[in-house]
């Protein structure tokens, strides 16, 4: 058998690093996706420089993010997702929007910024990190609570605005209406392909997954959750959606069986390992020698991540009806940035749109906001 040397080397370090720096957080009481965001940053093209990219991590964390949000469908069937409509386009709507609009007006009146690359920005600071917070909600048995519910549908609503915010990327980079209108009526034209495929496969997935439970056997679970959860998310691709909302859409769909505790509970170990890869890869993104030559615009960006952000939650969630200290676990656990608004900044640096001296200081902060908010949700929760 042939074996690439130093792929297997790198391998070997990433495990030992991150075995090491995860079980000191969990001796520390500290979130897990602390030890991962931490192994990322050490060993990483602006760390130690162990791992010079840190694309492929990203690809296959990646394959994690898709598999929380199909075991979030499982916990979530139709009924308890219309239940919670009220809370996903009223006060997901509200935060995104309000968010969005606020911080575009700040920078269209104290910066030189151009309107789109404003947006764009905006986009990204309105974002919450979906897998950090459902991660940290489901490990601590919050996902049921009235904040955690709270969190939920306005990430759910997050993820739809993304990919709104992408399309919107996509359009200005291209710089033509044809290409707007043609991206608009696929997006629309995707939604409801995969709505339609879900439904008629509803049956058969249902029926699919209690025969897989009937065997008792763990692998064929995996298997299965792997499968449904990865088609699921490349016809959302196909369609122009979000791949995760895709595998979401797919988890929801078993949830309506009654397979849906035993392929949840066969599908977490590997879904958290390969979540716990997708940390390591942002880690590897984050240039952290950058923060003492942009350290003021960092504590700027962080004051609005996390300070400006869990008051706009706190205020909004007031505003719909919810009890204060809900509210006030709701804005903590939403106060801080996502991987959506790191893919943004991301993407539009490398088209143009936004020049480097004003993403890296954002992008940097981003990733800081997610290193803390791992420890805030934990204390929310």
């Amino acid at each position: 058998m042939h074996v690439d040397q130093g792929l297997l080397e790198v391998a070997a370090l990433l495990a030992v690093v991150a075995f090491c720096l995860v079980a000191i957080c969990a001796r520390l009481g500290i979130p897990a996706l602390v030890g991962f965001l931490l192994s990322g940053i050490l060993i990483g093209p602006f760390g130690l420089g162990l791992i010079a990219e840190g694309a492929t991590l990203t690809l296959i964390g990646e394959v994690g993010v898709i598999l929380l949000l199909f075991a979030l469908g499982l916990e979530f069937s139709l009924d308890k997702l219309t239940s919670l409509r009220r809370l996903i386009f009223g006060l997901g709507l509200a935060q995104v929007l309000v968010t969005g609009g606020l911080v575009t007006t700040g920078l269209l009146i104290f910066t030189e910024i151009p309107p789109p690359a404003t947006i764009l920005i905006a986009g990204a600071v309105a974002m919450s990190s979906t897998a950090l917070c459902l991660k940290i909600l489901g490990g601590s048995g919050a996902l049921g609570t009235p904040h955690g519910r709270v969190g939920i549908a306005v990430l759910l609503f997050q993820d739809l605005a993304a990919v709104g915010f992408l399309v919107f990327h996509d359009v200005i980079a291209a710089a033509g209406a044809v290409e707007s209108t043609h991206d608009v009526l696929k997006m629309a034209g995707g939604t409801g392909a995969l709505v339609a495929a879900l439904f008629i496969a509803r049956s058969t997935l249902q029926r699919l997954a209690g025969w897989v439970a009937n065997q008792r056997e763990a692998e064929l679970a995996q298997l299965l959750a792997l499968a449904v959860a990865l088609l699921a998310a490349t016809i959302a691709l196909v369609a122009g959606l979000s791949p995760a909302l895709g595998a979401f859409a797919a988890g929801m769909m078993i949830a309506e069986g009654d397979a849906r505790q035993f392929v949840e509970r066969e599908i977490r170990p590997f879904r958290d390992l390969f979540v716990g890869v997708f940390f390591i890869g942002i880690g590897t993104q984050l240039h952290i020698g950058a923060v003492w030559s942009t350290w003021p615009m960092i504590l700027c960006w962080l004051f609005v991540l996390m300070g400006a952000k869990f008051a706009l939650v706190l205020v909004l969630t007031r505003m719909f009806g919810e009890q204060l200290e809900t509210a006030l676990r709701a804005g903590a656990i939403l106060a801080h940035g996502g991987e959506f608004g790191l893919m943004l900044i991301s993407v539009s640096t490398a088209s143009g749109l936004l020049q480097a001296k004003v993403a890296d200081p954002l992008f940097l902060a981003l990733g800081l906001s997610i290193l803390i908010g791992a420890l805030v949700i934990r204390r929310a929760a």
